[in-house]
């Protein structure tokens, strides 16, 4: 259900950290449920965007990100970033653009979806300080699914009914014996892209970015597609990218997703 604050409550109705509330005002407030971030989301008028995450949330993480993105790739400029207590504030700029799962010029949208990865994959990976591979991800999902942090309701329809602890095991015996490396957005999702006059105006939720393969990214573009535009919207896409993706890796990889 859409939630929608107004008249100068934003500070009473939630404990954000003055330096946020002097910024925006009285400007209202609407929540945001498009995504699976474990971080609460705020539309502000229309200049900002508000995330509010735990510690066990990606906002410190893209926080980071954002800030070593910047000037790099498009991104949202960081207005302020707080950590109270056990609470993350991130205050970003709002892109101007839409999401590239709401437009309709379908076909134009997949070549800039792939040019804007091309873009974001053709960064130098020495100088990038986060890392996502394997080593470190696979870690990351064996210590969700034990945890019991992953949601099971939310896998794709062929696993629906599974327990992230029996997928481990599928998990350790398809994982890849080479990685492909790039710079990753980690979730490149149709949601996770504002388009402007067809073209990339900006990449959103980048918490998980970091040095991992490439297939990373194609194995969310390629269901995200699939999802909101249809199938026949795939191949256009990586042959705008310009390759020919590897099917056992892009499984892997969407089966990685599902513990994050």
């Amino acid at each position: 259900m859409e939630q929608v604050i107004r008249d100068g409550a934003l500070a009473r109705a939630m404990k954000i950290p003055p330096s946020i509330a002097l910024l925006v005002g009285d400007l209202p407030m609407r929540g945001e449920s498009i995504g699976r971030s474990n971080a609460c989301v705020w539309r502000i008028g229309t200049q900002f965007y508000l995330k509010v995450g735990g510690a066990t949330s990606e906002v410190a993480d893209e926080a980071d990100r954002l800030r070593w993105l910047a000037g790099r790739v498009p991104v949202p400029q960081v207005i302020v970033y707080e950590r109270v207590d056990s609470e993350c504030y991130l205050l970003t700029q709002a892109l101007e653009g839409v999401a590239a799962h709401a437009v309709t010029q379908r076909l134009e949208a997949v070549r800039a979806l792939a040019e804007g990865l091309r873009l974001l994959h053709g960064l130098d990976v020495r100088t990038c300080p986060f890392d996502a591979r394997l080593a470190v991800t696979m870690a990351k999902a064996r210590a969700n699914a034990l945890a019991g942090r992953v949601d099971e309701s939310d896998f794709d329809d062929a696993r629906l009914g599974r327990t992230a602890r029996d997928l481990l095991g599928e998990l350790d015996a398809t994982r890849p014996e080479i990685e492909d490396l790039v710079v990753t957005h980690g979730d490149y999702c149709l949601p996770n892209v504002i388009l402007r006059g067809g073209a990339v105006a900006g990449f959103i939720d980048v918490g998980r970015a970091g040095v991992a393969d490439r297939h990373q990214d194609f194995a969310c573009a390629a269901r995200s597609i699939a999802y909101n535009y249809g199938d026949a919207f795939v191949a256009p896409f990586f042959d705008a990218y310009g390759v020919a993706p590897d099917p056992a890796r892009i499984e892997f990889y969407q089966l990685l997703d599902e513990f994050f």
